[in-house]
């Protein structure tokens, strides 16, 4: 099931739609931003920084072939391990406006000790733009609760993930690390009741209006958390009565019914395909109604062209007959 929910989610920048990491997290960083990208890989989220923020990138992989390809889209590439407590020294005297870790934290061993290492190459007003897939997405629990639990190539459960994320551990490692939440969001895939009853059958479980629900919830449909971290302010910098809030609990996910922007840009573009499609069968009518105009046509043709052969056939025999009987032969005779 979940490489079917990986599916609808594209790896190609040139077709990303707002339901997508790379381009929430791109919507964040301001122009010409100097961003520090860990985990950079073949450097498709650089391309895309450079496409739309005209930002300089400095990148940072693991995978030496990975690295060589993003050179074309960052301006500096490190061959780098971020377990390595020793992976940033090349760059202890920059300062970064923003700091992106896309898909990267699970990969790690030691996710804490790297978001600890950051805090020399920020500013006051630098942020680290995160993005963690959620372990809690409604396929997950299912496979779960079914049993039928599997690690996949790519996704969720991807067999090169090491650490796995709820929206509550995934604050709690932001608090551990001394880090402020300045905003929350996620990409969504909303799977449909018919495959959660399809679920549910199997265990018994009854596929109620209340239970449905349950797997309709923000913190369910949420595939991959988008996250905005900055250093803690001072409490001069913090405004008047805003010191006692606890910022790790006001930052809650925000409801499917309050995601109208993304919710309309996908059914524009189920409406856009309906309408495509509707378009492509219009067509193929038309093709079909000169289709058989022509096969009438043509079966017409192949009738007169038949009546043609049959009268010269018969020309032919009456003069191959009066030759025989010595009879002149008269030509332009059609009829006995």
């Amino acid at each position: 099931m979940n490489q079917t929910v990986a599916a609808y989610f594209p790896t190609n920048s040139d077709s990303l739609d707002n339901n997508h990491s790379h381009s929430k997290i791109v919507q964040l960083i301001p122009r010409y931003a100097q961003v520090l990208e860990l985990g950079c890989s073949t450097g498709a989220m650089s391309r895309l920084m450079k496409e739309r923020c005209e930002a300089q990138v400095f990148g940072v992989e693991k995978d030496p072939q990975a690295a060589w390809q993003a050179q074309r889209y960052c301006d500096y590439v490190f061959t780098e391990d971020l377990d390595d407590p020793h992976s940033l020294d090349a760059l202890q005297f920059e300062k970064f406006d923003v700091i992106t870790l896309v898909d990267v934290l699970e990969h790690l061993r030691y996710p804490q000790q790297l978001l600890e290492r950051l805090k020399p190459f920020m500013m006051d007003e630098s942020v680290i733009l995160l993005s963690v897939p959620n372990v809690a997405h409604t396929s997950v629990r299912l496979e779960l609760l079914t049993g039928d639990f599997r690690y996949e190539e790519a996704g969720i459960l991807d067999d090169t993930h090491l650490k796995f994320f709820t929206l509550n551990s995934l604050k709690a490692l932001i608090e551990r690390s001394g880090f402020m939440i300045n905003e929350v969001d996620y990409t969504w895939h909303d799977l449909p009741d018919s495959v959660i009853a399809r679920y549910l059958r199997q265990v018994g479980v009854e596929a109620t209006s209340r239970v449905l629900e349950y797997f309709h919830q923000p913190d369910a449909v949420a595939y991959q958390f988008i996250v905005s971290i900055s250093l803690p302010k001072q409490k001069s910098q913090a405004k008047s009565g805003d010191q006692d809030l606890d910022l790790f609990k006001t930052h809650q996910l925000k409801p499917m019914a309050a995601s109208w922007q993304t919710w309309g840009h996908v059914f524009a573009n189920l409406q856009q395909k309906e309408q495509v499609i509707q378009g492509l069968e219009l067509c193929i009518q038309d093709q079909q109604t000169e289709m058989s105009w022509l096969r009438a046509e043509l079966q017409m043709k192949a009738d007169e062209l038949g009546r043609v052969y049959a009268t010269r056939s018969w020309r032919l025999l009456r003069k191959m007959a009066s030759f025989l009987r010595g009879l002149p032969v008269q030509e332009g005779l059609t009829h006995s």
